[in-house]
């Protein structure tokens, strides 16, 4: 389990005199502060239970729901990571044997991957370990009404900002 301390990620005082801030502020560094405590327990029971990183996972997902066919550039913009950032992940996949990458027969210059057959069993690993970690960590806390609730401001706030607003 990852140890969190209230005030040592985005609270300027912790969360005394967290009352007296705008609404706005509160539920906003709440739902930062949600994000960082999940993502971290996440990503360190992922990385144990199977060796993927959330990124890893990622790219699985999104080459998976791409009938397994992207190029680099197209994994960079939707992890929103580097290029750099996208060749260590892809790197790191193929060293596992979970993907493939070779040069785009349409543009020389771009590089296609591909996933592999172990890269679809080792997604659908990762996906019932954080199903479980989910389960754990948030649906047990929250109703399913409650649960809408939030992904519809979540929606909302992501559609409002995507892309530069």
């Amino acid at each position: 389990m990852v140890n969190y301390t209230p005030g040592n990620i985005l609270w300027e005082d912790g969360l005394v005199g967290d009352e007296h801030q705008p609404i706005w502020r509160r539920a906003a560094t709440h739902t930062l502060h949600t994000s960082l405590i999940l993502k971290a327990s996440l990503e360190e029971r992922l990385h144990q239970e199977t060796g993927l990183l959330l990124a890893d996972n990622e790219a699985l997902l999104q080459l998976e729901m791409e009938g397994s066919l992207l190029r680099m550039s197209e994994i960079a913009h939707r992890l929103i990571l580097s290029r750099g950032g996208t060749t260590k992940v892809v790197d790191r996949l193929e060293e596992m044997g979970l993907v493939e990458r070779r040069p785009d027969p349409d543009d020389r210059r771009a590089t296609i991957v591909s996933i592999t057959a172990a890269g679809r069993m080792a997604r659908a690993e990762a996906r019932r370990v954080i199903d479980s970690i989910l389960e754990e960590m948030w649906a047990a806390h929250l109703t399913d009404a409650e649960a809408e609730l939030l992904v519809a401001i979540m929606d909302r706030v992501a559609k409002a900002n995507r892309d530069g607003g």
